[in-house]
C-alpha cells in the first residue's frame, strides 16, 4: 500500500520511494496502457513515459483524492498523447462524420470472462475502441473524451455506440444464441 510517507519521498526524489509506487502500480497501469496500446515494447515505453510524468508532477497532487486514481488519469493520458502523436494511429483521430445510432444490446457480457471480453475490445476499430475505453472503462464523459481527443462530444458518442455495435456483432458470433433473442 502506498502510503503518504512514500509520496513524500517521491516528492523529495527518494528512489527508494518511487520504485514503491512503480512497482506496487505496475500491472494495474500496465493493463491500462494495454487496453490503448496492443504492442508490447510500445506498451512499456508509453508505460515508462506515464511513470517519468507522475514523478516529475507529483508536487501537483495534493493528497485529497486517490494516488492511485490520480496516476492513472497520467498513464491514460499518456496514453492517449502517444497514440495523437504517432504517425500510425494520427488518421484515426481526424474522423468526425456523425452517423446515426441505434439501440445496442449488452445482453451476452455476463457469461465471458474478462480475458474473453478484453479479447473482443481488442478487435474493434481503433479510435472506437480508444472511445469505449475511455467511457466504458476508464470513467470518462463525453466531453472529456471530446476535449482529449479533440473531437465534437457527437463524435464521442458516434464512437461509442459504433463500438457496442461491433462489440454485438462480435459477441452474437461467439454466443449464436444472442442472434436468435435480439435478431
Amino acid at each position: 500500500m502506498i502510503t503518504n510517507e512514500i509520496i513524500q519521498g517521491c516528492l523529495n526524489n527518494n528512489r527508494v520511494a518511487q520504485r514503491k509506487v512503480y512497482e506496487s502500480y505496475y500491472p494495474v497501469m500496465l493493463a491500462i496502457v494495454r487496453r490503448y496500446i496492443k504492442d508490447e515494447e510500445e506498451a512499456l515505453d508509453v508505460l515508462n513515459q506515464g511513470y517519468i510524468k507522475i514523478f516529475k508532477k507529483i508536487d501537483q497532487y495534493h493528497f485529497e483524492n486517490s494516488f492511485e486514481g490520480w496516476c492513472k488519469r497520467i498513464i491514460i493520458n499518456t496514453a492517449l498523447d502517444h497514440l495523437r502523436s504517432s504517425k500510425r494511429y494520427k488518421d484515426l483521430f481526424s474522423f468526425d462524420a456523425i452517423m446515426p445510432s441505434s439501440q445496442v444490446f449488452n445482453d451476452g457480457l455476463n457469461n465471458m470472462s474478462v480475458e474473453e471480453l478484453m479479447e473482443v475490445i481488442d478487435t474493434i476499430s481503433p479510435i472506437s475502441k480508444v472511445v469505449f475505453n475511455m467511457f466504458a472503462i476508464d470513467g470518462y464523459s463525453h466531453k472529456e473524451i471530446a476535449e482529449e481527443l479533440n473531437m465534437s462530444v457527437g463524435t464521442s458518442k458516434w464512437h461509442l455506440s459504433s463500438a457496442r455495435k461491433q462489440i454485438q456483432t462480435k459477441l452474437k458470433a461467439i454466443y449464436p444464441e444472442l442472434a436468435l433473442l435480439y435478431g
